[in-house]
């Protein structure tokens, strides 16, 4: 795989970011790029004014196989890779990325972020408690001797819906007046 780093969301289309999007590991709407470019755009609320964009894509026979969309900011006393969206506004957080590249993507994406001055720690926020990048993490970790914390802060309840919205609530039994 071969990786870029772009310095803005108008190096990449909205077309290409969502197509990938919808075969990834995640797909949220806190993934697409609409969110992530506005979040961008805002840092949050405002939180992150000094944060510097980081957005890794990855590209394999001429094709896009992976996103990671990344920011450097000052978190906790020490220069932090963070997700874009984290941590108070948005859920379910991830890099967008198929399954079957997975790991071969990640592996290759912090191989790639050592190359990239400013920082100390990667810390992920929001990711999903089922998302195959913590077990990834946690074996890179170990692979590059790096240290590993992983924390449940508040876990988010959800139900998952098998066709659409509209066939979940069709199925719900309807309170009937007497």
């Amino acid at each position: 795989m071969n990786y870029t780093l772009l310095n803005d969301f108008s190096q990449i289309s909205a077309n290409e970011w969502n197509t990938l999007l919808k075969d990834s590991i995640q797909d949220t709407p806190f993934l697409r790029y609409e969110y992530q470019k506005t979040w961008w755009e805002h840092q949050g609320g405002g939180e992150w004014a000094d944060a510097k964009l980081i957005l890794v894509t990855a590209h394999e026979n001429n094709q896009i196989v992976g996103i990671a969309p990344l920011f450097i900011a000052n978190y906790e006393n020490e220069p932090a890779i963070l997700l874009n969206g984290s941590i108070e506004i948005s859920d379910y957080l991830d890099v967008i990325v198929s399954k079957d590249n997975h790991v071969k993507f990640m592996s290759g994406l912090l191989d790639f972020l050592l190359s990239i001055d400013d920082w100390k720690k990667i810390d992920w926020y929001n990711l999903p408690d089922d998302s195959p990048t913590l077990i990834v993490l946690k074996e890179e970790a170990q692979k590059r001797n790096w240290n590993h914390l992983e924390e449940v802060y508040h876990p988010t309840p959800r139900i998952a819906l098998n066709k659409s919205f509209e066939d979940y609530l069709s199925g719900i039994e309807k309170k009937t007046t007497p």
